[in-house]
């Protein structure tokens, strides 16, 4: 026979792993959205800088389920004519050979040492935190209301040598070059 205290013990295990698994199915919906922002950005964008050719490869850093996320929806997709690759990004040389970079934390401090390392790097650059624009991001992917929406710096495209479709940027807010 099992006592109670073990009867509740194991009830508390149960409860923390249902719990855990609400609280992935609630983001799930949310990064299957950000991933198919993330297709749209991919067809419409245009790297100035010499990487048109070959996969066009997403360094994902952060949250493994948007790792497994962009796998799942991206991953063999093609996008002006080029195969799309999603690697976790552990270490730089990873990413180096990234045209994207997907930050999925909304940790302004790790936000900020990402996108301090990899700024020589010309890749597009994707978070979604509030701050990812400020710390140098290009593009930061926002739920509002409900519905997906986004924010794009200029400068930051400007720096990484990536230029995206106006039919695109029209759809979220553009945050302007400072003036010269």
């Amino acid at each position: 026979m099992v006592s109670p205290q073990i009867r509740r013990w194991w009830g508390g295990v149960g409860l923390i792993g249902l719990l855990a698994g609400l609280a992935v199915a609630a983001t799930e919906p949310e990064d299957e959205l950000k991933s198919a922002t993330v297709l749209s950005f991919l067809r419409h964008s245009e790297w100035l800088q010499g990487a048109a050719t070959g996969p066009i490869t997403i360094g994902v850093v952060g949250r493994a389920s948007m790792t497994r996320m962009l796998r799942r929806t991206l991953d063999g997709k093609t996008a002006n004519n080029r195969s799309i690759r999603i690697v976790e990004a552990k270490a730089s040389a990873e990413l180096n050979s990234c045209q994207v970079l997907y930050v999925a934390t909304d940790n302004n401090n790790d936000v900020r040492q990402t996108l301090a390392g990899v700024r020589a790097l010309h890749a597009l650059t994707i978070g979604e935190t509030d701050r990812f624009l400020e710390y140098g991001g290009a593009v930061n992917l926002l739920i509002v209301d409900g519905h997906m929406s986004f924010e794009v710096s200029l400068e930051a495209l400007d720096r990484a040598g990536v230029s995206i479709s106006a039919k695109l940027l029209r759809y979220g807010q553009v945050k302007a070059r400072p003036p010269a």
